[in-house]
């Protein structure tokens, strides 16, 4: 027997559907309850423990020429439900004697029934929000032993839970759950240096069974903040660089992600009068950027805000642009499949084309023994000898972590920032300062060489756009290596 989701509110929904009908009108209704847990450690003491609760719904409706308008409640009640239903009924009404916005995609997508709910080690309820505190307080205890500073711990969980229904018989409910803990650590010697080391799952499982991955990547977090207090600068210029999978996850992100999202195309560089560039060689033929939804991982949607499933984006297959991030109102003008790409934060959120997971996936990538956590600058060098990429005539850069920045998909210009930064040489390594990884898309593209060691895909963060922030993630091989190009610099 099949469990439903949310079931307390069925009635209500095909309510809705019902009154919705009489006025020959589309709509897609959408319940989203979101269970949450979170603690917040620094220096031992417990700065903020929240366990919250919170659901709504949201009411996008549409006629038959293609126009739509949206409305929502909090309170899912029959009587605040209809009036949320009755606003959004007369936006429709303006809309369609403004006669802007015309797109009839919903009414041709085949219905949906499924129930969808990924496995989990835990419930949200199996730890008692003082036990979570517990094993925060020791976590944090444990950091503060690897040195002197500030060490902040801080670990959120939750359960998203999602029930959308449609006139033309959809039912697609599912579940997305998030956990994760992130250990940072500040040094002050002169300057100030903050380093984080992060560590995404499902839930509880990143302060029990995988606590040991968590405490090695906050042991290398730790030795790299004490270290940078005596690292000089590094010239400015064009350099042979090693990006991390963290790093590359940006890359892959912010510089080509967002610019394949269907909803920007008429002045993203991918490109063209509202199409994307479909066929244009942008990299080697090794090179793939692909997008889907993995299960267990923090980027996890099976399904759009719309209730269709999601499909894989191949964005760039072997080197060639092939597919951009459409939902299903933008796909046809846009020249490419419908993977459904939209998602939105909450109930109350109109859904846009976003990423899930990103990563930049190369063709025979030469081995690396180890796990992610036992990676270090040596090993890089002496993978980088191995290969025959590391000479006497210039030095490689080594960029370590990634500490945000931003993109103009309209020119295709990067800034990024790293968390430290080593050059590589035959004869041995130094550590300098982290410094601003800048340039232009599509020559970082084409500057992808090769890359070192399996994929490692759980760099986690939060994307903005719209107004909303949606959980993502991604990354690549354990490494990249970047020829020198002069349209990609540091500092």
């Amino acid at each position: 027997m099949t469990t439903t989701l949310l079931p307390e509110h069925t009635a209500l929904l095909h309510h809705l559907l019902d009154i919705a009908a009489q006025h020959d009108a589309y709509l897609i209704a959408r319940v989203q309850q979101v269970e949450a847990r979170a603690v917040s450690v620094v220096n031992g003491v417990t700065e903020g423990m929240a366990a919250t609760r919170s659901h709504g719904l949201g009411l996008h409706v549409f006629d038959r020429a293609g126009h739509s308008a949206f409305a929502l409640t909090e309170r899912l009640e029959t009587q605040r439900a209809e009036r949320a239903l009755a606003a959004a009924l007369a936006g429709l009404a303006a809309s369609g004697r403004a006669d802007v916005g015309q797109n009839r995609a919903i009414w041709a997508i085949p219905p949906t029934q499924v129930v969808s709910v990924p496995p989990t080690p835990y419930a949200l309820d199996d730890l008692a929000l003082d036990a979570v505190r517990g094993l925060c307080e020791a976590i944090n205890a444990e950091v503060r032993g690897f040195g002197p500073g500030k060490v902040s711990t801080a670990f959120s969980t939750n359960r998203e839970t999602w029930r959308i229904l449609r006139s033309d018989g959809s039912d697609v409910q599912f579940v997305l759950p998030h956990g994760y803990a992130t250990n940072s650590i500040t040094v002050q010697n002169g300057a100030t240096h903050t380093v984080s080391a992060s560590l995404a799952r499902t839930g509880y499982e990143v302060l029990r069974e995988e606590r040991s991955t968590l405490m090695a990547r906050a042991a290398n977090a730790a030795r790299t903040a004490h270290d940078l207090h005596t690292a000089p600068r590094y010239p400015a210029g064009s350099y042979p660089l090693v990006l991390d999978y963290a790093l590359a996850k940006g890359l892959a992100h912010e510089a080509l992600g967002h610019a394949a999202e269907t909803d920007g195309l008429r002045t993203s560089i991918l490109g063209r009068d509202g199409r994307l560039k479909r066929g244009e060689q942008l990299a080697a033929p090794s090179v793939s950027v692909i997008d889907e939804p993995l299960v267990g991982d923090h980027g996890y949607q099976p399904y759009s805000a719309h209730g269709v499933r999601r499909g894989r984006a191949t964005i760039l297959k072997h080197g060639v642009l092939h597919d951009g991030l459409a939902d299903i109102f933008g796909a046809e003008a846009a020249g490419v499949p419908v993977i459904d790409a939209a998602r939105a934060q909450h109930f109350g959120s109109v859904p846009v084309p976003r990423m899930s997971n990103t990563r930049i996936e190369l063709d025979a990538p030469l081995s690396l023994p180890g796990t992610w956590e036992e990676q270090t600058p040596e090993g890089v060098r002496a993978a980088l000898l191995n290969a025959g990429l590391l000479t006497t005539e210039q030095p490689v850069l080594y960029l370590s972590g990634y500490k945000g920045g931003q993109v103009n998909t309209t020119t295709g210009d990067f800034v990024f920032n790293c968390v430290a930064m080593y050059e590589l040489r035959p004869e041995g390594i130094r550590m300098f300062q982290p410094s601003i990884f800048s340039g232009q898309t599509l020559a970082a593209l084409q500057a992808i060489r090769t890359g070192f060691g399996p994929l490692q895909l759980d760099a986690m963060g939060f994307c903005g756009k719209a107004g909303q922030s949606v959980p993502s993630s991604g990354g690549s091989h354990y490494f990249l290596f970047l020829d020198a190009h002069p349209a990609v610099r540091i500092g």
